[in-house]
């Protein structure tokens, strides 16, 4: 038996097909209704109002980021978290519902409608939410951190691959279609994705903490601030709170492209295709970069290429340049690269430099604090009918900047834990 072969967690081969099982098939689901495109311009066929549009990436994102810190406190100290990560798998048939309200003609009635959509999305974001936090504390120990990079590597090239694919359905279907029957279409096809993720997560095999001195311990009030005084995390949130800052502009890229440029509605299946394209070849050259010099420049990189998004919608708009416009979709481009540095990225150097014992306390802390970033659309619809698109896009062009600067400033992953340990 190698070296290698011994280092790896039981069942580490079942557990490597169970997670990029549940990453492709979640990814290709909101590839048909992508928070940053689909949805939003869903919400814009019921609403004129930008705070409203905004309002999408608001629910979705605090939803998803909120609760993480209660559930953190509840499953720390828990030697199994598997249970608490299924909790939350019944609400993804919630999506059929939102679609069974388009299909029943509910969007006659746009307030209505309005209200079943945002309270399923937040529902799904917080069930969601709460299974991420045992999600990765699982992962953690099932993958290690080279194959961890692999998988994620492999797994959004592949939902990448089909994510093209889906981009031209989309396009297709919301050409073919009239309102609101093309979305109905479209939210059903993504739980039927669904359901093999979900599969795939209840037979995921949880491995036993590896040492006693690994055992998950209650959390109290001074190890909470023994994690806010690590200035590695900090300085790790801080850049990824200026980077997710982006979504200030994120939901009206696609209300800019249909009411200023005057692009047709099947050019948000274009707007999904180079999004996921991005993930392809961003998910490969960043894979090969996170396990050659660590997921600090994986961060670095992503941090750098998303501020070129809202910079290149700015040119735009300037310019509105006949031979630029086309080109819009390298918008979606930048989108899609930071994307796939999130896990690959920020979330792998988050799960080295935790301590295994409190590594699900670092991410329910990390992404409760990151629950500022519910605001953000909200803020950025806010500002863009009290400014301007020139505005918006320049002011998250300089944020994303300065939380790519703050990067810059990341430890390798194993001296932060040296230093830990001394």
């Amino acid at each position: 038996m190698t070296q290698y072969t011994k280092t790896l967690a039981p069942n580490y081969h079942w557990n490597f097909f169970a997670f990029l099982t549940d990453y492709v098939c979640f990814s290709v689901a909101f590839s048909f209704i992508s928070v940053s495109s689909v949805l939003p311009a869903l919400v814009g066929q019921l609403s004129d109002s930008a705070p409203v549009i905004g309002l999408v990436n608001t629910v979705y994102i605090g939803g998803w980021l909120l609760p993480q810190l209660a559930v953190a406190r509840l499953i720390n100290d828990k030697p199994r978290k598997r249970p608490y990560m299924l909790v939350g798998l019944s609400c993804r048939v919630l999506f059929w519902v939102i679609a069974l309200g388009l299909w029943a003609g509910l969007a006659s009635y746009p307030t209505a409608m309005l209200i079943l959509f945002f309270t399923c999305l937040g529902l799904f974001a917080i069930f969601d939410g709460f299974t991420s936090v045992s999600w990765f504390d699982i992962l953690a120990r099932a993958i290690p951190l080279q194959q961890r990079g692999r998988l994620s590597g492999i797994a959004q090239f592949i939902s990448g691959l089909i994510g093209v694919g889906v981009g031209g359905l989309v396009s297709v279907i919301l050409g073919r279609y009239t309102f609101p029957n093309n979305y109905a279409l479209l939210l059903t096809l993504a739980g039927i994705a669904l359901i093999p993720s979900t599969i795939a997560l209840i037979l995921i095999r949880e491995p036993p903490p590896k040492t006693d001195r690994d055992a998950p311990d209650s959390m109290t009030r001074d190890k909470w601030c023994q994690i806010l005084a690590n200035p590695h995390f900090c300085r790790l949130i801080g850049s990824r709170l200026l980077i997710g800052s982006m979504g200030l502009a994120t939901s009206f890229y696609v209300l800019h492209a249909e009411r200023v440029l005057r692009l047709p509605p099947q050019v948000i299946g274009q707007f999904v295709s180079a999004e996921t394209l991005a993930r392809i070849v961003g998910s490969l050259i960043l894979g090969l970069v996170g396990e050659r010099w660590g997921p600090r420049y994986v961060a670095r990189i992503g941090s750098a290429v998303a501020a070129l998004g809202p910079l290149f919608a700015l040119i735009v708009h300037l310019t509105q340049a006949e031979w630029l416009i086309p080109a819009y979709p390298l918008v979606y481009v930048a989108l899609g690269i930071i994307n796939s540095t999130w896990m690959m990225g920020f979330t792998n150097y988050m799960l080295e430099i935790a301590p295994e014992h409190m590594r699900s306390a670092y991410v329910g802390l990390g992404n409760t604090i990151l629950g500022a970033l519910t605001l953000m659309p909200m803020i950025g619809g806010w500002l863009l009918e009290a400014t301007s698109y020139t505005t918006l896009f320049g002011l998250s062009a300089t944020v994303i900047t300065l939380g790519f600067l703050l990067t810059l400033g990341l430890k390798p992953a194993q001296e932060v834990v040296q230093q830990s340990n001394a």
